[in-house]
């Protein structure tokens, strides 16, 4: 006989303490690690069914015989609050790291006390807001830590919202093999509901290149479906509604009736029943109404009362219309349906099937049929999925041979056509080769003509700098000879004048585009020329304040540059006569798509009502310029004259 060795010895005592831990009223921990087993505390709990919600559970402690062993507990109202209490003791000498779970409850409070003390609160539930659940806790677990050979009093506060019959199937697991439980079906669900993502971006792709329309209705059948088995199990709360719980709940149903509205809409589409059998087509459509009522008053009636068990009774109830109509269309279309049309049909069956295996387990079990909502509604969506993927195969192949035939005919008929067009292209091309002849003959003369414009242009140009030079030339030889100093000014006045003609001219045809001229040097050369004959001992400052960049377009620019020589002549002459510091400013800048030209001395002045009849041929001259460039002009004599112009551009 094989002696027994201590580690059977102390395997054979930790079960014969938990054999005497599940007769107690408290529950005996003496176990480190559970091996991954879970307790169910259900026969260990005293109730109380506290319909007025105190929240205080001070004075729980005290009232111990308001609590009676659970079974004996007959509820008053389904939408009461239960208070749960239980003692259990950590009779190890190692902490203990528990997960407290449960499966569909709505609001959850947990309170472990230790000698009279709360000395832990958990918040949880199914509907609580995920930033009121402590870090490591979940919306279905929290996590309790008992130190080594102490006693505790566990007190749960449970409000189930749903109306459903509450089911206290709480229960302690190890923390580690509860985590682990729960990311092994995390791992589970990830590649299932990853399944019916590529499903459904494989139909939408496929709708896209084919517009073929039973895709569209597989999409619909996809997307309610696995969003059924996303907010059943609990994923879709927390992707979208992680802080509001039960508006998020409120997608459960109308994701089932949106797959529901896709698989009737393939049936009708994809079995063509408006054409075949139209009564059974109306009938699909009056159920088709009745599902989107049954979305509206269930969305409604959740979203105002949170009577999710009502709801849920009536589309129990309503199953019957869609199962009778499944069976009927199976029945009377079964005959006549291709061979593509059958793998539906199989899919069909195995649809209502899962749908009449969930209705069943919902009536039975009620709210713990959801357990099993996600694994079903997943493989009904993948399952259905690859059998009208086959038919459609078939029938897409079926379609191909007949696409190839109609395009047999069709390229006869266009090899007809294209020979047609092809004639008519020869016909049209010789007479465009007509027409393009003739407009090489005009082009060439166009050019020719233009070649001679530019050539006279080139010479009117050149003619006209050289009758100003010529003309420059002359007057400067002859102001020296003449004796009288007033036709001396006149013939100086003169040359400036020509001088700025000569510069816009020499300024307009010296580039390519010849179209515009910079101002500052413009501005810079006139005022050089006009200095060295009226003041060569460079008495008189002239400070030139001109924007970088200002262009001015030819007929604009001569009356700029006539109008400057004016202005500088006149100073010249007249401004300084007695005078210390003379001094002459000129500023050109742009502003709002006008250009400011402010020209000002600090000369003598004149009286603007009455200027001198020597000058007043000059500042008539001024005026008329202005008004020729389409500009506003402003003259004020106050410490010398000042000129202001305001030219659009």
């Amino acid at each position: 006989m094989t002696p027994l060795r201590p580690l059977n010895l102390l395997c054979c005592c930790i079960l014969l303490l938990f054999s005497m831990a599940a007769k107690a009223d408290t529950l005996m921990i003496s176990t480190p690690q559970l091996n991954g087993s879970h307790i169910l505390l259900l026969p260990y709990f005293k109730a109380w069914e506290d319909p007025q919600n105190r929240p205080d559970t001070t004075n729980l402690l005290q009232r111990s015989n308001s609590f009676r062993p659970l079974d004996e507990l007959q509820p008053q109202s389904r939408t009461s609050f239960y208070w749960l209490s239980m003692d259990l003791k950590n009779a190890t000498t190692a902490r203990q790291d528990l997960a407290l779970a449960f499966s569909s409850l709505t609001y959850v409070d947990v309170y472990l006390y230790r000698n009279g003390q709360c000395i832990q609160h958990g918040i949880t539930g199914h509907f609580r807001e995920h930033r009121l659940i402590s870090q490591g806790d979940t919306r279905l677990s929290v996590q309790l830590k008992l130190e080594p050979l102490q006693t505790y009093r566990l007190i749960l506060k449970v409000h189930h919202s749903k109306r459903y019959k509450p089911v206290f199937n709480f229960y302690l697991q190890p923390k580690d093999a509860y985590t682990e439980q729960a990311h092994r079906k995390e791992i589970i669900d990830s590649f299932s509901l990853g399944a019916v993502i590529l499903f459904f971006i494989y139909a939408l792709l496929s709708f896209i290149v084919s517009r073929f329309r039973p895709y569209l209705w597989l999409m619909c059948f996809i997307v309610g479906i696995g969003l059924y088995g996303a907010c059943s199990a609990g994923y879709f709360i927390e992707w979208f509604f992680p802080n509001d719980a039960p508006s998020g709940w409120l997608f459960n149903t109308p994701s089932a009736h949106l797959g529901s509205f896709g698989i009737y809409m393939l049936l009708l589409d994809f079995w063509q029943m408006k054409k075949y059998n139209p009564i059974l087509y109306r009938l699909g459509i009056m159920l088709i109404i009745e599902v989107t009522l049954l979305t509206c008053f269930g969305f409604t009636v959740n979203a105002v009362s949170g009577n999710f068990n009502l709801v849920n009774t009536i589309n129990l109830c309503s199953f019957p219309l869609p199962l009778a109509f499944m069976c009927a269309s199976l029945w009377i279309c079964w005959k006549r349906l291709t061979r593509p049309q059958k793998y539906l049909g199989y899919g069909l069956l195995l649809f209502f099937l899962a749908a009449a295996y969930t209705v069943a387990t919902s009536a039975i079990l009620h709210e713990k049929s959801i357990i099993m909502a996600p694994y079903i509604s997943n493989f009904t969506t993948l399952a259905v999925f690859l059998l009208f993927a086959t038919g459609l195969k078939e029938e897409l192949r079926q379609h191909e041979i007949d696409k190839n035939a109609a395009l047999g005919a069709l390229n006869e008929l266009q090899q007809h056509q294209k020979a047609m067009l092809e004639q008519e292209v020869e016909d049209r091309t010789s007479q465009l080769k007509i027409s393009n002849s003739r407009l090489t003959e005009q082009t060439a003369l166009l050019a020719d003509r233009n070649t001679k414009i530019e050539t006279l242009i080139n010479e009117i140009n050149h003619r006209v700098k050289n009758n100003l030079q010529l003309l420059y030339s002359l007057i400067s030889l002859q102001v020296p000879s003449i004796p009288d100093n007033a036709s001396r000014e006149i013939l100086k006045g003169n040359l400036g004048k020509i001088k700025a003609m000569m510069l816009v001219n020499q300024k307009l045809f010296r580039f390519d585009e010849g179209s515009s001229v910079n101002v500052e040097d413009f501005t810079q050369e006139l005022t050089a020329h006009l200095k060295k004959i009226y003041d060569s001992k460079s008495r008189i400052r002239i400070i030139q304040e001109v924007e970088k960049g200002v262009m001015l377009h030819g007929k604009i620019t001569l009356s700029f540059g006539l109008i400057l020589s004016e202005l500088l002549t006149n100073s010249f002459k007249y401004a300084f006569a007695d005078h210390d510091n003379p001094q002459i400013s000129i500023r050109v800048e742009t502003m709002n798509n006008e250009i400011r030209f402010l020209y000002a001395d600090n000369g003598a002045g004149m009286e603007l009502n009455k200027p001198l009849e020597r000058i007043s041929m000059g500042v008539s001259l001024v005026h008329d310029l202005a008004r020729q460039m389409n500009g506003k002009l402003q003259v004020s004599n106050q410490n010398g004259l000042r000129y202001e112009f305001i030219i659009p551009v």
